[in-house]
């Protein structure tokens, strides 16, 4: 009989936190022992989540993980800390005043979300991203900055947790370079960034392995 190795995992320090990622094949080697995979894109991020908060009132924090293009002074097998969030798709023409704000909204979270200043700003739109200079800049919202990494489901995550009164940090990996080959380079590295992400796991947040 062939024993089978089980794979190291790792352990959230407290029940209050929870690993949040669109895809087991980002993270395919040693799943954190909760983790929330929500699919991809705003919709079912925002659905899965919201879900799982609200059966789940003890979560007071959210990290979520993934992989994501480069757009300005990133780079292919980096991994970055996101801590200000922008809404790629929305445009509500004369009604606000510029493509990125939702009409309605609290003025907190109708334009860009910030959870800190000390990491990078992520632009997220249900489009994988092939052309970033086709794409518009916001300069209406981001005072002379460019957003550095796009991808297609961090922002809802972060409404969702400023909505709900959850801490929330973002790491992304950059997989990509957001251009013609993208496709063909997120399929090669999707996964690359797994190691990484569970240093920052073990360092910044606490996290232990089991076996």
């Amino acid at each position: 009989m062939i024993q089978q190795t089980l794979l190291p995992h790792l352990r959230a320090p407290d029940n209050e936190t929870l690993v949040v990622c669109a895809l087991a094949s980002e993270i395919p080697e040693a799943l954190p022992e909760v983790c929330l995979f929500t699919g991809v894109g705003k919709i079912n991020a925002t659905y899965s989540l919201t879900r799982y908060l609200s059966n789940h009132p003890e979560i007071k924090r959210v990290i979520n993980y993934g992989t994501g293009g480069g757009a300005y002074k990133v780079e292919v097998g980096q991994l970055h800390k996101c801590t200000t969030f922008l809404q790629g798709d929305i445009d509500c023409g004369d009604l606000c005043d510029g493509p990125g704000i939702t009409f309605g909204d609290d003025t907190a979270v109708s334009g860009v979300i910030n959870f800190g200043d000390d990491g990078l700003v992520c632009r997220t739109q249900d489009q994988f991203v092939t052309d970033i200079d086709a794409l518009d800049m916001f300069t209406h919202l981001m005072s002379g900055q460019k957003f550095n990494i796009v991808d297609m489901e961090a922002y809802a995550l972060a409404k969702i947790c400023a909505s709900m009164g959850k801490d929330f940090h973002c790491y992304k990996y950059i997989s990509d370079d957001a251009s013609n080959e993208a496709s063909d380079e997120w399929y090669e590295n999707v996964s690359k960034g797994e190691p990484l992400f569970y240093e920052v796991l073990k360092k910044n947040h606490g996290f232990t392995h089991i076996q």
